[in-house]
């Protein structure tokens, strides 16, 4: 396997020794920061908070080059922003406000999607993920994040 210092800043899809598969743009930690952030002394690359150790990744491929529906992410939904949503409104809240906007843009078309498909589910808090877009579509600076902030945020409605 490759160092997973070239990996960092890009686009890539990650397959796990169990066979999950996770895109998403990647940040690359060496050994001594995880040791010290996190208790493994083993490099790593992060998807939003999502760590891949170096042992747990049995394939990373590079999208770069590729496109799809969501920009440079090729799924039309991803595991990491179903594995978000599975957590919680308090988890897709947070990710929504994370530095890397394809993530952001990303959630946003899942969410928009999930409503779409579903519609509003009646056991998600009223408040919360509702708030967390307000608030991002008022801070943004990237108009296509807020304008899927304020379509989402209608369908919540």
């Amino acid at each position: 396997m490759p160092k997973l210092s070239k990996y960092d800043g890009t686009c890539v899809r990650i397959t796990t020794r169990e066979g999950e598969v996770y895109d998403g743009i990647c940040e690359y930690n060496s050994p001594d920061y995880c040791a010290h952030e996190f208790g493994r002394d083993e490099e790593c690359l992060q998807l939003v908070w999502y760590l891949f150790y170096k042992s747990d990744i049995k394939k990373i491929e590079s999208l770069e080059a590729h496109t799809g529906p969501y920009g440079r992410f090729c799924d039309p939904f991803g595991k990491l922003e179903e594995d978000t949503a599975a957590d919680g409104p308090d988890a897709v809240a947070d990710y929504l406000f994370c530095e890397e906007p394809e993530h952001v843009l990303r959630m946003l078309r899942f969410l928009e999607h999930r409503l779409d498909t579903n519609g509003p589910r009646s056991d998600d808090p009223e408040d919360l993920i509702p708030a967390a877009l307000k608030t991002l579509a008022d801070t943004t600076d990237a108009p296509e994040i807020r304008e899927h902030a304020g379509r989402v945020l209608e369908k919540l409605q």
